[in-house]
């Protein structure tokens, strides 16, 4: 009498013939077909091994192709030039875009310490892809703005973007920041968080429009430990979000102040309208609250958060960061159960430097510490 014990994978069975007494064992492999076929089958399904883990995609930065206009070939209008005439205050805002979506490219194309308009006149704005440039040139409007569509890179990491205006040759530049869905982000807001009180913005206008007037440059005075807690959160690979409601012309000075600290390259976003700069819920808070919102909608997720003001500890709350994950210096710290942080940011980085590396959906060039 004989016992058979199939086991069956896919489209096929392994058959196992006992002798009698179970003194010998013959094996064969047989269709799945035949082996069902034998009523006193017994069949014993094998789960599928899983699938190898997914290769991470490789972040990358690519800021290799510069354009290779130096000088301008002359602007289409008369007032132009006379515009040009004054200091260059052009402006792009850093951007973030999922792999492959479709993304607008904005520049506001402006002279002078009020910054008077650029007006259709041909800009030159291209996206340094690591194999090339991609992009293409724009007419600005009647708010001296330039803008062209294109489709973001489907791998992950930092792209520069370099904006040249055709008549004159002067330049600005920004970053396109692509992140796939879950994401990991840490925001921090800049004025009185990183700065020491919320008037070193009103310092740095009047050190950006009439420096000229003054002997050397002012630096906004920073609070001990901002940056080593940046830098922290960073080398634990998350990706670093700077969220000011500084006015767009100064986006370039904001760029050059967390450089010069020595912070970790980051998302930089000032607001686009004079009316976001108001220290109000309506003003900056909604501001801040509608651009974390687009983060969130994108996939991301914003782990922990750092700020000063009423308007920072609503606008984190609108789009559900925790209290418990919520960092508030200043006056206003411990605000509606946040963590509150006094005198400088020393107590904060045993939180960053004691937290789980991001779960990124790409791996870093370098691994972050563990």
């Amino acid at each position: 009498m004989l016992g058979l014990t199939m086991r069956r994978a896919r489209s096929w069975a392994v058959v196992h013939v006992l002798a009698a007494g179970g003194c010998g064992r013959v094996e064969a492999t047989v269709p799945a077909q035949q082996a069902a076929a034998v009523g006193s089958s017994k069949v014993e399904t094998i789960a599928e091994a899983p699938p190898p883990p997914a290769v991470r995609p490789t972040y990358r930065r690519c800021d290799q192709h510069r354009g290779r206009l130096t000088t301008g070939r002359g602007f289409d209008h008369t007032r132009s030039r006379l515009v040009a005439a004054a200091k260059a205050t052009h402006a792009i805002q850093d951007t973030f875009a999922l792999p492959g979506a479709a993304v607008e490219l904005a520049a506001k194309i402006s002279y002078g310490d009020g910054g008077k308009d650029l007006e259709d006149e041909d800009v030159d704005i291209a996206l340094d892809d690591c194999d090339g440039r991609l992009g293409g040139t724009a007419k600005t409007d009647d708010d001296g703005i330039a803008r062209i569509s294109i489709t973001a890179p489907t791998q992950p990491g930092a792209y520069r973007v370099q904006v040249v205006v055709l008549g004159d040759g002067s330049e600005t530049r920004a970053t396109l920041h692509v992140l796939p869905a879950t994401t990991e982000l840490v925001v921090f807001d800049i004025d009185g968080t990183l700065t020491t009180t919320d008037d070193e913005v009103t310092r740095d206008v009047l050190d950006e429009h009439f420096g000229h007037l003054a002997d050397g440059e002012y630096a906004a005075a920073a609070y001990d430990h901002g940056a080593a807690l940046a830098r922290l959160w960073s080398e634990r690979g998350f990706v670093v979000v700077y969220l000011t409601g500084r006015p767009y012309w100064l986006v370039d000075h904001t760029r050059a102040w967390l450089r010069a600290g020595g912070y970790p390259e980051g998302l930089v976003r000032t607001t686009l309208r004079h009316r976001d700069v108001v220290p109000k819920v309506d003003g900056v808070g909604a501001f801040k609250a509608a651009y974390l919102r687009s983060l969130v909608d994108a996939g991301y997720r914003i782990v922990a958060a750092h700020g000063n003001a009423s308007t920072d500890v609503w606008a984190y709350a609108q789009v559900g960061i925790p209290a418990e994950s919520t960092f508030i210096i200043g006056p206003h710290a411990g605000d509606g159960g946040t963590v509150a942080v006094r005198d400088d940011w020393s107590a904060v980085l045993p939180v960053a430097r004691d937290h789980a590396p991001a779960a990124q959906p790409f791996a870093w060039p370098s691994a972050p510490s563990k």
